[in-house]
C-alpha cells in the first residue's frame, strides 16, 4: 500500500520554508506540524500491514509500520526529512564512487548515494532499532547496501564498545550524554580501519556530535569529498572550528554548506 500523507499545499507551503533557513537549522515543530504529527501516529497505530511513503520530490521511498516515528514519516512525506544531506548527494555524488555514511538514519541518504554512485553504500550505524530499517529501506529502493553495526569512533579510542544513548525519537540517538535517552553498550569501528578496508572516495558523516575528534591527521588519498553535519549549538564554536581545520588542513576546501551539512572536496 502506497500512502500520501499530506496535501501537496502543505508541500509547496514547507518548500518555501526550506528555501529561507539559513545555517544551523533544523526542522522545527510547529502546532501545525504537531497537528499532523498527532493524526499521522493514529494512523501508523491502526496499521495492520506495512505501508510505503513516496517522497515528493526526489524517487524515494520508506516504509513504515506501527510503532514507527510518526515525526519521521511526516517530514519525510513533507519532503523535509535530511533535505540538506539529499539535495547535497543528488548534487555531488558521482558515478563510480564509494560511499561510507556514518550514521544512517532511515537508509533515506544510504539510498540516494547508491542511487548516484551506482555502488552498493557503506552504512555505519550503532542502533539497533534502526538495522531492519535500512535494509528495509535500502531494498525498497532498489539499492544494495554494507551495513555496520557500530559507532564510528576515532583512531586512538580506548576500549572496544561505547554507551550509545537512545531517545524516543530513534534517528536522534547519540553516543553524548545530554541526561537523556537508554543506554546501550555498542561496537566501535575505528575509523582508519573503515577507511582501508572500503577505500571510500566520499565520506558521509551525520553522528549527533560524535564528529569532534574523530577524522584523524592523514586522510586517505581516495577521499575526495567529506560531508558533515556539523551539530554547532551542541559542540560549540571552537570544536566546529576544530573539525573544519582538521579537514582543510589536508587540501580541502568547503565548497557548500546546507544548514547544518558543510562539504569539503579536495584540491590537491
Amino acid at each position: 500500500m502506497i500512502k500520501q500523507l499530506v496535501e501537496s499545499w502543505r508541500i509547496q507551503k514547507r518548500r518555501q520554508i526550506v528555501s529561507q533557513r539559513g545555517l544551523n537549522v533544523w526542522p522545527q515543530d510547529q502546532p501545525d506540524d504537531l497537528e499532523q504529527i498527532e493524526r499521522i501516529g493514529a494512523w501508523l497505530d491502526s496499521l495492520g500491514e506495512p505501508a510505503v511513503l513516496e517522497h515528493p520530490l526526489r524517487p524515494l521511498k520508506m516504509q513504515v509500520a506501527k510503532g514507527f516515528s510518526a515525526r519521521m514519516a511526516y517530514y519525510f512525506a513533507m519532503g523535509d526529512y535530511e533535505e540538506a544531506d539529499l539535495e547535497l548527494i543528488e548534487k555531488l555524488v558521482m558515478p563510480g564512487d564509494r560511499v561510507l555514511e556514518c550514521g544512517g538514519g532511515a537508509g533515506i541518504t544510504g539510498s540516494l548515494a547508491a542511487m548516484h554512485s551506482g555502488n552498493p553504500v557503506t552504512i555505519v550505524e550503532p542502533n539497533e532499532v534502526m538495522h531492519d530499517i535500512i535494509r528495509q529501506n535500502v531494498r525498497l529502493n532498489g539499492q544494495e547496501c554494507q551495513l555496520i553495526a557500530a559507532a564510528v569512533v576515532a583512531d586512538d579510542y580506548s576500549g572496544d564498545t561505547l554507551t550509545l544513548r537512545v531517545q524516543d525519537e530513534y534517528w536522534w540517538s547519540s553516543v553524548l550524554d545530554h541526561g537523556s535517552g537508554e543506554p546501550v553498550e555498542t561496537e566501535v569501528a575505528r575509523i582508519s580501519d573503515l577507511f582501508d578496508n572500503i577505500r571510500p572516495s566520499v565520506l558521509v558523516l551525520d553522528i549527533e556530535g560524535a564528529e569532534v575528534g574523530l577524522l584523524p591527521e592523514k586522510l586517505p588519498d581516495d577521499l575526495r569529498l567529506i560531508m558533515v553535519e556539523l551539530h554547532t549549538p551542541d559542540i560549540g564554536d571552537e570544536a566546529t572550528v576544530s573539525v573544519v581545520n582538521t579537514i582543510m588542513g589536508q587540501g580541502f576546501r568547503l565548497c557548500h554548506v546546507r544548514s547544518q551539512t558543510w562539504v569539503f572536496e579536495r584540491t590537491v
